[in-house]
C-alpha cells in the first residue's frame, strides 16, 4: 500500500478544481517552514491533509486563506491565479475555514460572530439583526447546535464553540471549506453530525478540505489524501484502500509501533476518593474513586459534566462534597492550593486555559515548578533550559529550540507543552481532560506512555477525552458519567467504542441507573437579567441616599442642574468607551477636549462664526485621534503609550495657546451651546444625549460598530475572519477624538471660555471612572457609548450630592477614583475580564 502513496494520482476524473496551491513556499525569518506544497482541491471532494505536528498543514491551509504570504508560489481559485492580501481576499472568493482553535470573540453573541466580516444590512447601514438572527438559527439548527443565536459564545462549551464556527462558514454558502481539527473536542456521537454535514457539502459541490489526527475519519470521510512531513508533500492518493496503518507509516517514515504503549502499573490503595460532589449545574452527586498507580478515563457527551467534575477537584469551580487525598481533605479552594497538595490539570481549552503567548516553551514548560528551578529565590536560567531540553526531546516537539514563542506552535505541539509542564513538576494525581486533542499519532504513542509511567510510579490519573477509543486503550478502568453522576463502572477490554457511547448517551433499552435517578435537580439559575441589574439597583440606591440626606439637590432646578454639569463629561465618558470597546485606551481625551475648549475659546474672539468653531473643535479632535491610530498601527506603539504621549503633548501645545492665562468667550451664539435652554431642557443636555444616541446606534446596529467591538473583544479572531482591524482601529481613535473635540468646544461655552488651569487629567479619570462602571451594566462587561454616559451621569450626580450633603468638593476626585475601584470589583466578582482593554 505504500507504493499508492508515492504519486500523484493521475487525472481527477473531469472534477472541477475548486482551488489549489502551487509551489507554496512559506518563510519565517530565516526559517522555511514549507518547501514548494501543491494541493488541489477538487468541487465536490473531500481532500483529507495529513501530517505529524509542525509538518506544515496549517500553515499551508493559511496559505491558502491569504494569512501567512508565500515567499514564493500562488493560490488558485476556480482555475484563475489570484493574489490574496488577507482573509478577506479568500472570503470574497467563497473561501471558508473552521481554524483548528476555533477562534471566536468571547462576549459576543453567537449571531454576531457568524456574521463577523460579512455582515447583513438593511438600508445599506444598519445591521439586518432578523436576517442574522433567522438565518443563524436555520443553520445552527442543520448542524445540531445547542445554543440560540443570542447566547454569548464566552458561555458556550468547547462543543459548542466547534458548532458555531462549522455554522458560520456554511452559513457564507462556500465552494471551498477548510476544517482544520473541526472534532478535535468531540467525541462520537458528536462528531457524527459534523460528519453527516460534511457529506451534505460534498453533495452540493463543496470542496471540503479535511485535517484531523483522528485518522479513521480519514479513511471513513476522505476521497483523497495528502501527507506533509517537514513541510514537504510526500504523498497524494486515493483513500479507498487506504488503512491507518499506511497513512501513519507515510506521515512518519516508518512503522509505528503500539498506539498505546504497554507500560506496567499496579494499582494499589484509593488515593483520590470523591462522595456527593456537586458543582454548578452539571455535576450533581459525584461518587468516584481512583488508586495510586491506576489510570481512570470518565466517559460522558457534552453537558454530562465530565470536564466540569475536574474543575471541580482542581479549585476552579466552587464545589460541596467530601473530596479526600490519600485520605486528608482536599476540598481545594483555588488552583494554587490544589497545586500545592500534587494535584495537576491538564485543561480542555490549551490557548486560552494553559499557555502563555508571547513567552517562550522554556517558560511555559517551567511556569509550574519554578521552585525546583530557582536558587534562593532566583530563577535559574540554566536549570530551566535543562529542563526545557529534556521535555522538548522526550515529547518531540517541533520546533526543538526551547526560545520559540509558544503562540507559533501548531496546536498539537502546544498540547505537548501543557502535558510537559506537569511532567516537569511531578504530582500524586493527575486530572488531564482531552490529553490528546489535536495531537499526532506518533505524539499520542508518546503521552499515552508518560501517563503510563505517572501511574507506574504510584500517581492517580483521572482522564476525561470525547475519544472514547483513547479512553478504551488507555484506562485501567471507565466511569460512563451522565446527568452529573457516575452512570455505571466497566473494566478494560469489556466494551468497545460503539458500545461505551451507548453507554454515555443513556440508551433507551438501558436501565436508568439508580444513581442518575436519584440525584438531586440542578438549582435553578437567577434570570440573566436580574444578575445585570444588580449594579443598576445599587446606583439607585446610591442616588436615593444622597437625596434623602439632602432632598432639594435633584429637586425643581437642582435636576437640571446635574444634567448640564453631565453633559460635557457624558460626551468624554462615551469617547472613551468607544476607544475601549475597540480594545485602545485613549488616555488623551480629557487634553484633547482641553485644548479643543481653549481654541474654540480663541477663535470665538476673534470672531469666528459658532458653527465653524463648532466644527473646528470637532475636526481638530478626530485629526488628533487619528494620529493616534496611525502611531498605534503603523508603528505598532501600545495605544497606553501612544496617546500618553499625546497627553502631554496637547497640555504643552494648549500653554503655548493661552500663554498660561484664562480665554474668555463672551459671544452670545456661542455662549447659547453650553448656556442655552430649549424649554426647561439645557441645550448641552440635548446635545449630548442626541450625539450620545447617533455614537450608540453605530456603536450597537452598523456593521462599523460590530467590528469595532469585534476588535475590542479579540483582535485575532476579527483579523481572521476578513476585516481589516489596523484601519478599523484608526477609525475608533478617531472617533473617540472627534468626541472629545466636542465636548471640548461645549466646555468653552458652558464656562464662557477656557480656564487658565489644565484639568485633562481630571477630565480623564471622570472618563475612566464612568466608562468603566457602565461597563458594569452592560450583559457581558463591554463598553458601550450609552451605558458610559450613564456611568457619568451618576458620577456627577454623586459628587453634586455629596457636595449638597456637606462634602467638601476638594474630595471629588477621590469619589471618581472609588467609583472605578467599585467598577473593578464588579467585574471580578462577575468572574469577567475588564472589558476589551489591553494596556500592555
Amino acid at each position: 500500500m505504500s507504493e499508492l502513496l508515492d504519486h500523484e494520482p493521475a487525472g481527477t476524473g473531469g472534477a472541477e478544481i475548486a482551488a489549489a496551491v502551487r509551489g507554496a513556499v512559506v518563510r519565517f525569518g530565516p526559517t522555511t517552514v514549507l518547501h514548494g506544497v501543491d494541493l488541489e482541491l477538487l468541487a465536490g471532494e473531500v481532500h483529507a491533509l495529513v501530517g505529524q505536528n509542525g509538518a506544515g498543514k496549517s500553515t499551508l491551509v493559511k496559505a491558502l486563506m491569504g494569512v501567512n504570504p508565500l515567499a514564493a508560489g500562488h493560490v488558485e481559485v476556480g482555475g484563475q491565479r489570484v493574489d490574496l492580501s488577507g482573509p478577506e481576499d479568500a472570503r470574497a472568493l467563497g473561501l471558508e475555514i473552521v481554524y483548528q482553535d476555533q477562534p471566536l470573540a468571547p462576549r459576543m453573541t453567537v449571531a454576531e460572530n457568524m456574521f463577523l466580516g460579512r455582515e447583513r444590512v438593511r438600508a445599506g447601514v444598519v445591521l439586518d439583526r432578523a436576517g442574522m438572527h433567522r438565518r443563524a438559527r436555520q443553520v445552527l439548527e442543520r448542524v445540531g447546535a445547542d445554543c440560540a443565536p443570542d447566547d454569548i459564545v464566552g458561555d458556550l462549551t468547547p462543543t459548542q464553540r466547534v458548532q458555531v464556527s462549522i455554522a458560520a462558514a456554511l452559513a457564507a454558502e462556500p465552494r471551498v471549506l477548510v476544517l482544520d481539527e473541526p472534532t478535535a473536542a468531540l467525541g462520537a456521537a458528536e462528531s457524527a453530525s459534523v460528519f453527516d454535514l460534511i457529506r451534505a457539502a460534498r453533495a452540493d459541490g463543496v470542496a471540503v478540505l479535511y485535517i484531523s489526527h483522528r485518522l479513521h475519519e480519514i479513511t471513513a470521510l476522505a476521497d483523497r489524501v495528502t501527507v506533509l512531513r517537514d513541510g514537504s508533500r510526500t504523498s497524494v492518493a486515493p483513500a479507498a484502500g487506504l488503512s491507518t496503518q499506511d497513512i501513519i507509516a507515510a506521515m512518519v517514515g516508518r512503522d509505528l509501533d503500539a498506539l498505546f504503549p504497554d507500560v506496567p502499573h499496579t494499582p494499589g490503595d484509593p488515593l483520590l476518593e470523591v462522595r456527593h460532589l456537586r458543582s454548578g449545574e452539571l455535576v450533581r452527586d459525584m461518587d468516584l474513586s481512583v488508586r495510586a498507580g491506576e489510570i481512570v478515563g470518565l466517559a460522558g457527551l457534552v453537558g454530562s459534566g465530565a470536564s466540569e467534575t475536574l474543575l471541580a477537584l482542581f479549585g476552579d469551580r466552587r464545589a460541596t462534597g467530601d473530596v479526600r487525598l490519600d485520605g486528608a481533605d482536599l476540598a481545594p479552594s483555588s488552583p494554587l492550593a490544589a497545586v500545592r497538595r500534587g494535584v495537576a490539570l491538564v485543561p480542555e481549552e490549551r490557548r486560552t486555559e494553559a499557555l502563555f503567548p508571547g513567552l517562550s516553551v522554556r517558560t511555559n514548560l517551567t511556569a509550574s515548578s519554578l521552585g525546583a528551578h530557582s536558587r534562593g529565590g532566583v530563577l535559574s536560567g540554566g536549570r530551566e533550559r535543562r529542563t526545557a531540553e529534556d521535555l522538548v526531546e522526550r515529547l518531540g516537539i517541533v520546533p526543538r529550540s526551547p526560545a520559540s514563542d509558544v503562540a507559533t506552535l501548531s496546536g498539537g505541539n502546544q498540547q505537548k507543552v501543557v502535558v510537559g509542564r506537569w511532567l516537569a513538576r511531578g504530582g500524586r494525581l493527575y486530572l488531564v481532560d482531552e490529553p490528546t486533542a489535536g495531537v499526532d499519532v506518533a505524539a499520542k504513542a508518546e503521552i499515552y506512555r508518560h501517563l503510563g509511567e505517572l501511574a507506574a510510579g504510584g500517581a492517580a490519573v483521572l482522564v476525561v477525552s470525547s475519544d472514547f477509543e483513547e479512553l478504551i486503550g488507555l484506562c485501567d478502568r471507565i466511569l460512563v458519567v451522565r446527568d452529573g453522576v457516575v452512570a455505571e463502572e466497566v473494566g478494560r477490554g469489556e466494551v468497545d467504542e460503539k458500545e461505551l457511547t451507548e453507554r454515555a448517551a443513556g440508551a433507551e433499552d438501558r436501565e436508568v441507573p439508580a444513581a442518575v435517578a436519584s440525584a438531586p435537580a440542578p438549582a435553578a439559575r437567577r434570570p440573566a437579567w436580574l444578575r445585570q441589574a444588580g449594579v443598576g439597583i445599587a446606583m439607585l440606591a446610591v442616588v436615593a441616599a444622597l437625596v434623602a440626606g439632602s432632598p432639594g439637590f435633584l429637586l425643581s432646578s437642582g435636576f437640571w442642574d446635574v444634567l448640564r454639569q453631565a453633559g460635557t463629561p457624558m460626551l468624554l465618558a462615551a469617547a472613551l468607551a468607544v476607544a475601549l470597546g475597540a480594545g485602545a485606551f485613549d488616555l488623551s481625551v480629557g487634553a484633547v477636549a482641553q485644548l479643543a475648549a481653549t481654541v474654540s475659546a480663541t477663535l470665538v474672539v476673534a470672531g469666528v462664526p459658532t458653527p465653524l468653531v463648532l466644527v473646528a473643535g470637532i475636526v481638530a479632535g478626530a485629526v488628533i485621534g487619528a494620529i493616534n491610530g496611525g502611531v498605534t498601527v503603523l508603528l505598532r506603539v501600545p495605544s497606553f503609550v501612544a496617546t500618553l504621549g499625546m497627553l502631554f503633548l496637547l497640555v504643552g501645545i494648549t500653554l503655548g495657546i493661552n500663554g498660561g492665562l484664562a480665554v474668555p468667550a463672551a459671544a452670545r451664539s456661542f455662549l447659547l451651546l453650553g448656556q442655552g435652554f430649549v424649554g426647561p431642557v439645557p441645550a448641552i443636555v440635548i446635545t449630548a444625549v442626541v450625539v450620545i444616541a447617533v455614537a450608540t446606534v453605530v456603536w450597537r446596529f452598523t456593521p462599523t460598530g460590530l467590528r469595532l467591538r469585534a476588535i475590542g473583544d479579540d483582535e485575532r479572531t476579527t483579523r481572521l475572519r476578513g476585516v481589516r482591524t489596523g484601519w478599523v482601529t484608526v477609525n475608533a481613535l478617531a472617533i473617540s477624538g472627534a468626541l472629545s473635540g466636542l465636548a471640548g468646544v461645549l466646555l468653552a461655552s458652558y464656562a464662557s471660555g477656557a480656564t487658565a488651569r489644565d484639568a485633562s487629567l481630571e477630565l480623564l479619570v471622570s472618563a475612566l471612572a464612568a466608562a468603566f462602571l457602565g461597563s458594569a451594566l452592560t450583559r457581558t462587561f463591554l463598553f458601550d457609548p450609552a451605558t458610559a454616559a450613564v456611568g457619568s451621569l451618576f458620577v456627577t450626580a454623586t459628587g453634586a450630592g455629596l457636595i449638597a450633603n456637606g462634602l467638601s468638593d476638594e474630595w471629588l476626585g477621590g469619589v471618581q477614583g472609588v467609583v472605578l475601584l467599585l467598577a473593578v470589583l464588579v467585574a471580578v466578582a462577575r468572574r469577567r475580564a475588564l472589558g476589551q482593554v489591553v494596556i500592555f
